[in-house]
């Protein structure tokens, strides 16, 4: 049984990885701080289903520590790492730069160093289309250059590639930094907008909708960016940057047209400002991933915001 450690593992994205990697036999260490960005509760209860199982365990410590997280690679011995904890709201980047550059550099630092002197055979990092910027070359390729992202947040992930890559260079360690797409589904972090205009719809209350709601997002199910997480995890290739998404741009009024038909209701609808780090478009160009990992997303807008819906409904429509 091989042993994987998932850092930020009670997140969105590294519960859903968690749940499968258990499903498929391995060994999860998950690593999580539990910071306050949305409320811990949400966190904790998204880890339960874990607590019993014999192939999970959890160390509540922060990627930042370094001492605290060899101690868990010096008696976990992972084979596998998949480092997914980071800050990764674009907007509070731009007021609060010092923190994303601690936890999204530094801490990505420690686990390279680590990952390094444990000899770990493959390194999944968490990457983001933040790091395109507005680029116009859509469909974005990975080749693009990816020199002027509009926020802190891209740029931190767009300087944990290029330490990714120096240390691939200089120790040959196999490292897929894959860049998501917009996720979306079970799980999801609250502050994202197919979360929020979902509860805002099942409540009842009015939804806002930045500019004329023409700026289009590649929404990828989160059930596909696992999958195409476990497959590079599985397939060491090196050193690769690899996007991740449905490549299937839809506007924020085409969101919200599937939403109030799958809810059954039509919105309260104000319009806001757009942000200045808000980009006009997200569009994944996904041969990369085709070719190398085999992969494709397999499920649709519809689809996926219909289990979105329903798993609101039964985890969140009774809470605060």
């Amino acid at each position: 049984m091989k042993t994987v450690l998932v850092t930020g593992v009670a997140g969105f994205i590294g519960s859903n990885l968690t749940s499968a990697l258990l499903e498929k036999g391995y060994r999860v260490v998950g690593v999580d701080n539990f910071d306050d960005t949305y409320a811990t509760h949400f966190k904790e209860v998204q880890i339960a289903p874990f607590a019993d199982n014999g192939n999970y365990v959890l160390y509540r410590i922060d990627v930042c520590d370094a001492p605290a997280l060899k101690a868990v690679f010096e008696k976990e011995r992972p084979v596998y790492v998949v480092h997914l904890a980071a800050k990764v709201d674009t907007r509070s980047a731009v007021t609060m730069p010092h923190l994303y550059i601690a936890v999204n550099i530094e801490g990505t630092l420690t686990i390279l160093e680590l990952s390094r002197e444990y000899a770990v055979e493959n390194l999944v990092i968490a990457s983001s289309s933040s790091v395109y910027g507005n680029s116009e070359n859509v469909p974005w390729t990975e080749d693009e250059t990816a020199d002027r992202p509009l926020s802190p947040y891209g740029a931190t992930k767009r300087a944990a590639e290029l330490l990714a890559y120096a240390y691939h260079h200089n120790f040959g360690i196999h490292i897929t930094c894959l860049r998501y797409f917009n996720a979306y589904g079970e799980n999801n972090r609250p502050t994202m907008v197919p979360y929020l205009w979902t509860e805002k719809l099942l409540r009842g209350e009015e939804i806002e909708i930045s500019g004329e709601g023409s700026r289009k997002r590649d929404y990828t199910y989160v059930g596909d960016i696992v999958q195409a997480t476990l497959l590079a995890m599985e397939k060491p290739l090196g050193f690769e940057i690899i996007n991740v998404g449905n490549n299937t741009p839809v506007s924020l009024t085409e969101l919200l047209a599937t939403l109030e038909k799958i809810v059954g209701t039509k919105a309260k609808v104000k319009s806001r400002p757009s942000h200045s780090a808000s980009v006009e478009v997200t569009y994944a160009n996904i041969d990369k991933a085709k070719k190398l990992l085999g992969w494709e997303p397999e499920t649709s807008l519809e689809e996926g915001l219909t289990r979105l819906v329903s798993w609101f409904r039964a985890n969140r429509l009774e809470e605060r």
